[in-house]
């Protein structure tokens, strides 16, 4: 058991995904998202992106040869009321003065979305759950500085 002021030993660095189609998600994860693309390398039997994420984790997408299988099904995750299927899934942080923009522009793209709006959930942020390329489950949140007075998301 860790004594409460010890600091964790080991650290997660790499977070590997598989995915079919790399050129895919670098357009989902790159210039829908806006996340920081660090590197990417494009063969016909090698493929692979990664993006730079907070404290030193690197979140990468391989394509090896082989077709993986794609979700159809939302991943449950505890910030909303839907999804059952049980595996791993990502939360996302957005800043908030690019969340709006952020759903819009994902809206327009056709991505598949969970709900048509953002929603204020555990009384402490708005968010917005989707899936990318591969069919994993992301669910896009941002942490206002202040409570909204309304919690139906603008223009609802």
């Amino acid at each position: 058991m860790l004594e409460e002021k010890s600091k964790p030993k080991v650290n997660v660095k790499f977070i590997f995904s598989m995915c079919n189609d790399v050129v895919a998600m670098r357009h989902f994860y790159t210039e829908l998202l806006g996340m920081q693309e660090q590197a990417f390398f494009n063969q016909k039997d090698f493929s692979y992106i990664s993006y730079i994420c907070r404290d030193g984790l690197y979140l990468m997408f391989f394509y090896s040869g082989k077709e993986t299988p794609k979700h159809t099904e939302w991943a449950w995750q505890p910030g909303y009321d839907g999804g059952s299927l049980h595996i791993m899934s990502l939360a996302i942080e957005i800043p908030e003065g690019d969340f709006a923009n952020t759903v819009e522009r994902l809206k327009k793209e056709n991505v598949k979305i969970f709900s048509d709006t953002p929603d204020w959930r555990q009384n402490s942020y708005w968010g917005f759950t989707i899936m990318d390329p591969q069919g994993n489950t992301l669910e896009l949140f941002t942490m206002p500085k202040e409570k909204p007075s309304s919690t139906t998301w603008p223009g609802k």
